[in-house]
């Protein structure tokens, strides 16, 4: 348990200087609903983090709660595979000139193909880092991603 408590306290104190803040200017900044003495003490560990205040914090610095907690944001370690109809990307592709989310999947896509010199392929698997970097790019999550896949006849399914 201290181990997890130690390492929530380093994460807040990594956000607040990846940002470079001081402990001041977040209190500033948050228009003082986060008090410095208190993020102090929250950072060194030395004050019991409540749900409330957790979830404060992950707001203000604009990352999900899971990850404040866990170092992980919520759908890391996904079950469901992506499979990419490529297919159905190719159709796509061409109606798909003025979208810049479909512009940026087909060139990662492409990448992928090129790197692992799958050039016959229908189908195209994505593994997790594959959708941890396009969600990243694209600015969604996991499962907004899916969804854009099925909404867009892009997900291959088995029948």
């Amino acid at each position: 348990m201290n181990q997890e408590l130690e390492e929530i306290s380093t994460r807040l104190r990594a956000l607040r200087r990846s940002r470079k803040l001081t402990l001041t200017q977040v209190q500033s900044q948050s228009n003082g609903d986060l008090h410095a003495v208190s993020l102090g003490s929250y950072e060194r560990g030395d004050r019991a983090l409540t749900v409330k205040k957790a979830i404060e914090i992950a707001a203000f610095y604009d990352v999900p709660l899971a990850y404040l907690l866990s170092g992980k944001e919520a759908g890391a370690g996904m079950s469901q595979k992506i499979v990419i109809d490529l297919r159905g990307l190719r159709a796509v592709g061409t109606l798909a000139q003025n979208h810049l989310t479909m512009k940026i999947i087909i060139s990662f896509v492409t990448g992928i193909i090129k790197v692992r010199q799958d050039f016959n392929g229908e189908v195209l698997s994505l593994r997790d880092k594959d959708c941890e970097y396009l969600t990243i790019t694209i600015g969604c999550t996991y499962a907004e991603f899916q969804h854009y896949l099925l909404e867009n006849k892009l997900l291959f399914t088995a029948k």
